[in-house]
């Protein structure tokens, strides 16, 4: 029984560490979100959040150091032409998943793929185009983008993760393509407060649980232009193969409830 509990809570910790590399890889840290570059020599970065660097004044690159070694990431947003009075910019994420998802496959305490699936190298390639316009005390970003799965091998089916986050994010690679649009609204609320909306979807047509529909609120208090609190929620409504399911994120398995995110950010420019 002892043995059961314990493996058990392993589960459940496999469970957070997932959630949180793919929320950390979603939230928003300054501009992140919108069509605006970060000036040349900044960089930005969360506790949970990838480390922003502006290259120049036109673009600028983003990794995950701490999911680095177990998801290989990069992603660049480079500056567009303006148009119909919204900045817009271009962004591409690369993301290469398959030893974090081979790491969660096998037999014993905290494996939540069967052995049976081993994962093949796969490689994710996102493209976005976000056009993003202020009016007063309030920035609106839309954007809307392709997402190609490429996989060099083969991969199971049913080796899925039916969870809410995570299906939808590796589906791509069992579905081959997909497409993403989503906006964001933001506005300084009063003094150093600021409030961040977003509404988004993830659609993966032909596959099975094709979309999946997110929604984020955030709160943050900026002490400065190089540190910030947010805190907040995030939303999640979609199809799965067992039906229609959604959640309120972050889920702590372990705590087998909701907690608010709460996030620390820093930043700082090159002298």
């Amino acid at each position: 029984m002892k043995v059961n509990k314990e493996g058990d809570r392993m589960k459940r910790l496999i469970k957070v560490i997932i959630f949180v590399t793919l929320l950390s890889a979603d939230e928003k840290t300054w501009s992140s979100h919108s069509a605006e570059i970060i000036e040349q020599g900044r960089w930005e970065i969360g506790l949970f959040q990838p480390l922003r660097y502006g290259y120049s004044n036109y673009a600028e690159f983003s990794i995950h150091p701490g999911w680095f070694f177990l998801i290989p990431n990069l992603e660049i947003k480079e500056a567009q032409k303006s148009l119909f009075g919204y900045k817009t910019a271009s962004q591409y994420r690369l993301t290469y998943p398959t030893m974090l998802l081979n790491m969660l496959s096998g037999d014993g305490i905290g494996k939540v793929i069967a052995p049976e699936h081993e994962i093949p190298h796969m490689f994710s390639f996102s493209g976005s185009f976000i056009g993003t316009r202020s009016f007063k005390d309030t920035k609106l970003s839309l954007s809307s983008g392709l997402d190609i799965g490429i996989v060099l091998g083969d991969l199971n089916p049913i080796s899925t993760i039916d969870l809410p986050l995570v299906y939808h994010r590796l589906g791509v690679f069992y579905n081959g393509w997909g497409f993403h649009t989503g906006i964001d609204i933001e506005r300084a609320i009063s003094g150093k407060f600021e409030i961040l909306f977003d509404l988004d979807l993830i659609a993966l047509p032909g596959y099975d649980g094709n979309y999946s529909i997110e929604n984020k609120l955030l709160f943050s208090w900026n002490k400065s232009r190089d540190f910030r609190i947010t805190t907040g929620y995030k939303f999640i409504s979609g199809e799965f193969p067992y039906g229609k399911d959604s959640r309120l994120l972050p889920y702590v398995p372990i705590l087998e409830r909701w907690v608010p995110i709460v996030e620390f950010q820093w930043a700082r420019n090159k002298k």
